[in-house]
């Protein structure tokens, strides 16, 4: 969305920013999916693998899968049902509205995709292999700046453009998570087996993952009432404005939630083969540098 919202603003306009900043909400609900399964399965298999249980780890990455696919296609078909009635909630204008609807109409065929590649890297970095979930996001955000501009300028399909971008990198992304698990080493395999459901697992994925979602949640509902107080006390310009402001805070706080994302897992993976001295010294490190981060930022 920070790469949408530059270029779109350098070859639409305000009003196309104006939107992109009515359809965050939505898209943070998906990252807050993707982040949930993702973060409650990785804490359960970084555990399992410290007991050097893989079989444990298997089903539970197979159980994470399926209950991300469910949860997200539910939530795609709702928001694509009511599409409008949720852009006008959120505070699109009736200037505003028709470039919202032309993002979210196309994006929406790749949320699963968003939220798969989201949620898969945490499984891989629970893995061990933070290189690999690195990759899985770094492959999507690369490709979009890459398409972004063809898009957008050379096609001129503006807006739509950009969503069109989005979501081709969504799907290299997932591609590249397939790829991993298929040929890349990973402990995960593909196979019926795996994806077995059983809902003790699911739930406890939900339990854990839960106050994740609510973070992005409660982020997407203050952003809902931040673009109606400034749509009714100014403009769509005002909604363009915070939004280039929400993009520019973001990038400081990439780094604190790759920290908080990582010495997770390494607590986890430590927690299960009871390396508890471990436990104490790697929490304590990803305090002095988050608060060392956020203090520079």
């Amino acid at each position: 969305n920070i790469v949408d919202t530059i270029f779109v603003g350098k070859g639409v306009g305000y009003l196309a920013i104006a939107a992109l900043s009515i359809v965050l909400p939505i898209q943070l609900i998906i990252i807050g999916i993707g982040t949930m399964t993702g973060v409650g399965s990785a804490s359960i298999v970084s555990r399992a693998l410290g007991r050097n249980r893989k079989d444990i780890a298997q089903n539970v990455f197979g159980n994470a899968v399926v209950l991300n696919f469910l949860i997200s296609a539910f939530c795609t078909i709702l928001i694509y049902i009511f599409m409008d009635k949720c852009l006008v909630f959120f505070g699109a204008s009736a200037q505003v509205l028709p470039y919202a609807r032309d993002y979210t109409s196309i994006i929406l065929i790749g949320f699963i995709f968003f939220s798969f590649s989201i949620s898969s890297n945490n499984y891989i970095r629970a893995e061990g292999n933070p290189r690999a979930a690195m990759y899985v996001m770094a492959i999507g955000a690369i490709i979009n700046i890459i398409l972004d501009p063809i898009f957008i300028f050379v096609f001129g399909m503006g807006i739509k453009g950009a969503a069109v971008a989005t979501v081709i990198s969504q799907v290299i992304s997932s591609m590249y998570v397939i790829f991993y698990i298929l040929f890349g080493g990973s402990i995960f395999r593909l196979n019926v087996s795996i994806f077995k459901i059983k809902f003790s697992v699911m739930k406890e994925i939900l339990s854990l993952g839960f106050p994740s979602f609510i973070r992005s949640a409660m982020a997407s509902v203050i952003t809902l009432i931040f673009n109606k107080l400034l749509l009714f006390y100014g403009s769509d310009m005002y909604i363009a404005i915070m939004g280039i402001g929400l993009r520019m805070i973001s990038m400081i706080q990439m780094p604190l939630i790759g920290i908080t994302q990582g010495f997770s897992t390494i607590v986890g993976f430590n927690y299960g083969a009871k390396l508890y001295p471990r436990v104490k010294k790697v929490l304590r490190m990803a305090v002095v540098w988050t608060v060392i981060i956020a203090g520079v930022g």
